[in-house]
C-alpha cells in the first residue's frame, strides 16, 4: 500500500534529505523555467515510460496538454490547475513510477492542498499494483512490488493537505480492495469467503446480517435460492446496516449482484473467456466499497446493503430453463435462460429492501448484459430509473466522481408485458431478440422496486479495463465504489426531498 506525504517547501530539503529519506525519483513541476536544482536528468512527462531510479523528471508544457492545457510555455499557476486536471496528472505520474527499484517518489510542484490530495488519488489508483498468484515473474514490471512504497508531495499546506486527503482516502482505498475482490479467483472468494470480507467491516461499525439458505427460505426469496441451488456452497442474502446519525432515519439501499463464479448454468456460456466470470460480483464489490467507505469517514447517512451472493453452477439439482420460481414479493417467474441469472438475484434483493427497509431511494449495481456493453463500450455505465430526480442524483455522482454513466430508457409498461409475456406465469426472465437485454433486464427489476425511487446501473461494460494506459491499469476497475461514494456525499449536503437529517 502506497503511504502519501505531504510536506512544504520550507520544512525539508527535498534534493537530497526528504522527510522520508532519499528518494529513488523526483518529479518537479515548478510554475517557472528553473531549471532542475540537481542539474540532473530532465524530461517531459510524455517520456516518463523510461523513468528509473534517480530520474528528474519537470512537468512540461506537454504534461499540461493532457490535462487540458495547451499552447503553455510554462506550467500555468496552480489556480488553473482543477481536482479533475489534477487527478489525471497523478494517474500519469501514477503509470511512470511503477518501475523496479522505485520505493520513495518526491513530488515537488507546490500545489494547493485540494489539489495535492486529487493528485494523490490518481496516483494511486493508477500505481497500486493488481492481485498477482504468480510464483515468478516473466518481467520485472510483473511484480507487485514494482511499485513505490511512500510518495512525498510538496504543498502550500501540508496540514490542509493531509485534511483534504482524508476525505478521499477512504474511497480510494476502497476502490482498491473493490478490484482485489473481484480479481479473486472463485476458488478462493467462494459465498462464504465473500460473507466473511463484508465481516471485515464490524469493527468500522458496519453490522452484518446474513440470510442463509433456511433464512432465504423463510423469506419466500426463491429466485436466489434458485441460482445457487446448484452450486456446493450455498447462496445468500448478505445485509449490511450503516447506522450514521440517525438510524432511525430511512435509510438509502445500495444492492449488488454478487455471483462469485458464473457458468450461465444449464444454459451454459461458451468456454472461451469464462474465466472472466469470477468477476460478476463487481456491483457486490461496489457496494462493499461504498460502505467501507462510508463508515471509514464516519457518514452521517444511514445506508443500509444487500448482497446477492450466489455461484451459478451447473449440477443435477441446477434450476432448468422451463421452471416456473415463486419470487418473495408473491411473483412467479419462469426461468427461460439460466444465463439470466442476475436479475433473479436482483428482483429478490430490491423487494426484500422495499418491504424490510423502507429506504428513500434503492441503487442496484450488476454486471448484467453484454448488450449493455455493446451499446455503450467500455467508458459508460448503463444507468436506468424509474424517477427522474433519482437519475439527475446519479449523473451529478458520476460526474463528480468520474466514473461516467449514460441514462438509457425503460420499457415501456405494455411493451414489457408483451416482452416478458409467459404463457405459464406472471412473467419470464428475459425475452428472445426482439430489443436489447439490458432493456429487459432492467424493466424487469423495475417490477420489484415498485414505487420506491429506483436507480439500476448495468456495469458490464466499465467493470474492466481493457489494456494498460497511462491512466489505468488493465483489469477490474473497482467501478462504482467513488460513484457511490460521490452519491452518499450529495445525499449528505442536499437531503433526498422526501428525507430529514438530523
Amino acid at each position: 500500500m502506497i503511504r502519501i506525504c505531504f510536506a512544504d517547501r520550507d520544512n525539508t530539503a527535498p534534493w537530497g534529505n526528504t522527510p522520508l529519506g532519499a528518494a529513488d525519483a523526483w518529479i518537479t513541476g515548478h510554475r517557472t523555467s528553473n531549471p532542475s536544482p540537481r542539474g540532473s536528468l530532465a524530461r517531459p512527462m510524455g517520456l516518463m515510460q523510461t523513468l528509473t531510479s534517480g530520474d528528474v523528471c519537470t512537468l512540461s508544457p506537454s504534461t499540461a496538454s493532457i490535462c487540458g492545457w495547451t499552447g503553455a510555455t510554462e506550467l500555468p499557476s496552480v489556480a488553473a490547475l482543477t481536482e479533475s486536471a489534477a487527478e489525471r496528472l497523478g494517474q500519469h505520474i501514477g503509470a511512470a513510477i511503477i518501475r523496479p527499484g522505485i520505493r520513495r517518489v518526491f513530488i515537488d510542484a507546490d500545489l494547493f492542498p485540494g489539489i495535492a490530495a486529487a493528485l494523490a488519488s490518481g496516483l494511486v489508483l493508477r500505481a497500486e499494483p493488481r492481485l498477482c498468484h504468480k510464483s515468478r515473474h516473466d518481467t520485472p514490471f510483473d511484480d507487485a512490488t514494482a511499485c513505490p512504497e511512500e510518495v512525498v508531495i510538496i504543498t502550500t499546506n501540508p496540514t490542509r493537505a493531509t485534511n483534504a486527503w482524508t476525505e478521499r482516502e477512504p474511497a480510494t482505498r476502497a476502490t482498491i480492495w473493490a478490484r482485489h475482490l473481484i480479481d479473486t479467483p472463485a476458488n478462493h472468494l467462494t459465498p462464504a469467503a465473500l460473507q466473511a470480507e463484508a465481516e471485515t467491516l464490524i469493527p468500522l461499525g458496519v453490522r452484518v446480517t446474513t440470510l442463509d439458505a433456511t433464512a432465504l427460505a423463510a423469506q419466500g426469496m426463491n429466485l436466489l435460492l434458485s441460482v445457487g441451488h446448484g452450486a456446493s456452497q450455498p447462496p445468500r442474502l448478505i445485509i449490511l446496516d450503516w447506522p450514521g446519525s440517525d438510524e432511525t432515519a430511512a435509510p438509502l439501499a445500495l444492492i449488488g449482484k454478487g455471483i462469485t463464479f458464473d457458468t450461465g448454468g444449464i444454459s451454459l456460456k461458451p468456454a472461451e473467456h469464462m474465466e472472466d466470470m469470477k468477476g460478476d460480483m463487481g456491483g457486490a464489490a461496489a457496494v462493499l466499497g461504498a460502505l467501507r467507505a462510508a463508515a471509514t469517514r464516519r457518514s452521517p447517512m444511514h445506508i443500509v446493503g444487500l448482497l446477492a451472493v450466489a455461484e451459478n453452477a451447473v449440477s443435477g439439482r441446477a434450476a432448468r430453463p422451463g421452471d416456473v420460481v415463486m419470487a418473495c414479493d408473491g411473483s412467479s417467474v419462469e426461468i427461460v435462460d439460466t444465463d439470466a441469472e442476475g436479475r433473479l438475484v436482483l428482483a429478490d434483493a430490491l423487494a426484500h429492501a422495499r418491504n424490510a427497509f423502507a429506504p428513500f431511494l434503492m441503487v442496484d449495481l450488476a454486471t448484467l448484459t453484454g448488450a449493455v456493453a455493446r451499446t455503450l463500450g467500455a467508458w459508460h455505465g448503463g444507468l436506468f430509473a424509474n424517477q427522474d430526480d433519482a437519475a439527475t442524483r446519479l449523473e451529478c455522482a458520476a460526474q463528480t466522481s468520474g466514473e461516467a454513466l449514460w441514462r438509457l430508457p425503460l420499457p415501456s409498461e405494455s411493451s414489457l408485458d408483451e416482452a416478458l409475456k409467459s404463457d405459464i406465469a406472471d412473467l419470464k426472465n428475459c425475452a428472445w431478440g426482439v430489443a436489447p437485454d439490458a432493456l429487459h433486464a432492467a424493466g424487469f427489476l423495475s417490477r420489484f422496486a415498485g414505487d420506491t425511487p429506483w436507480a439500476h446501473l448495468d456495469i458490464a461494460g466499465v467493470a474492466d479495463a481493457p489494456k494498460d494506459t497511462a491512466r489505468e491499469r488493465a483489469g477490474p476497475r473497482g467501478f462504482g465504489v467513488r460513484l457511490l461514494d460521490a452519491l452518499i456525499r450529495d445525499l449528505e449536503t442536499t437531503p433526498w426531498p422526501s428525507t430529514s437529517m438530523l
